[in-house]
């Protein structure tokens, strides 16, 4: 159509300036097929009635988005694909987008305020929050093995800047695994976001808890035990988009570790190895028999001050009993035991919120 591609500014009452309206049409049915061609650009179709659709540009590939939102087409199409209720009236409109820079440090002038959530139930935003916030959340740690057990592996760690949260969002907080159990942690969620926990460590004849030991998915994998002969280290897994992650709020994930592994022989005496933590692998272990350390955690500083999360705790031996070293902050693994393996610490949800 002329000056389709053009798109001067609309001119005159009503609409909305530089969206170029193209046609409307009725849906007879649910789904139709419009022999509507365009170049590449920001279009929107808009429903009449407000109802809920779908729409589809296709050409050489497809680019789909829902209705009554801009959709950025990166590509030439010949058709549109519509899903939307039956008599509805749908209306294309593409976009005249002007060129902009970055706004560096967008929150840098409103109050902010941390919400460290310990418990599942939900976050509510604030009234007179922006709708935007920053959110961070870590899995469980694994609980630690027994009787010269390996170090538990600390929760992965995920966050999300610019966040968009209004009204209620459903939060579930796992605890750790307990004593003595080797169990991995639980997963953390906010909304349909979650962290992975971490993996357990190996009792004295057991490899640390992971992927490649179990079939458990843990994000840092549990260290070896000790005393008996070669125990491998958990392997940890890279959280993507399609798990866990989402696509919005620039999402990244901190972990995917491997835990040590003992290699010494047999010895009652004998330290386990220690577990991932979110920002590196476990300790391997051979025949020493001093406590050692797990992977290092993740730092962070959304509360205000800087806090390490999802620590990787270390080995311990049976006799004379020693623990592995491990820290109480949120995420991390529980340390292996003389005796009883130590319980992984909790996974957490921390909330930054700006009012202006």
């Amino acid at each position: 159509m002329p000056g389709f591609n053009t798109l001067p500014a609309t001119g005159g009452a009503g609409g909305q300036a530089n969206m170029s309206f193209v046609a409307s049409v009725h849906m007879t049915t649910y789904n139709r097929s419009w022999a509507q061609g365009g170049t590449a650009g920001y279009y929107g179709m808009f429903s009449v009635n407000q109802e809920n659709g779908y729409v589809y540009f296709v050409g050489a590939t497809t680019t789909g988005g829902p209705l009554n939102r801009l959709v950025n087409v990166t590509h030439s199409f010949t058709r549109i694909d519509i899903i939307a209720p039956q008599n509805d009236m749908v209306s294309l409109y593409k976009a005249k987008i002007k060129s902009t820079t970055e706004f560096s440090n967008p929150f840098a002038n409103f109050a902010s305020f941390p919400s460290i959530i310990q418990s599942s139930g939900n976050f509510v935003l604030p009234n007179n929050a922006l709708p935007l916030v920053n959110v961070m959340l870590a899995g469980a740690g694994g609980g630690g093995g027994y009787h010269s057990g390996g170090g538990g592996g600390g929760g992965g760690v995920v966050k999300l800047t610019a966040y968009q949260a209004v009204g209620t969002t459903s939060v579930t907080v796992p605890g750790g695994p307990g004593q003595g159990n080797q169990s991995s942690g639980g997963r953390t969620y906010f909304g349909n976001v979650y962290a992975i926990g971490g993996g357990g460590g190996g009792q004295y004849d057991h490899a640390g808890a992971g992927a490649n030991t179990n079939g458990a998915i843990v994000a840092n994998g549990g260290g070896g035990g000790g005393h008996n002969g070669t125990r491998i280290g958990g392997t940890g897994t890279e959280q993507t988009t399609s798990t866990g992650l989402g696509n919005s709020g620039s999402p990244t994930f901190t972990g995917g570790f491997t835990g040590g592994t003992y290699s010494g022989g047999s010895s009652w005496n004998h330290v386990g190895a220690g577990g991932a933590g979110a920002e590196g692998n476990g300790q391997n272990r051979d025949s020493s028999t001093d406590t050692n350390s797990g992977g290092p955690g993740h730092v962070s500083d959304i509360t205000g001050g800087n806090y390490t999360y999802s620590i990787g705790a270390g080995g311990g031996s049976h006799s004379p009993g020693r623990n592995g070293n491990h820290s109480g902050n949120y995420g991390s693994g529980g340390h292996g035991g003389a005796n009883a393996g130590g319980g992984g610490i909790q996974g957490v949800v921390i909330v930054r919120y700006y009012i202006p």
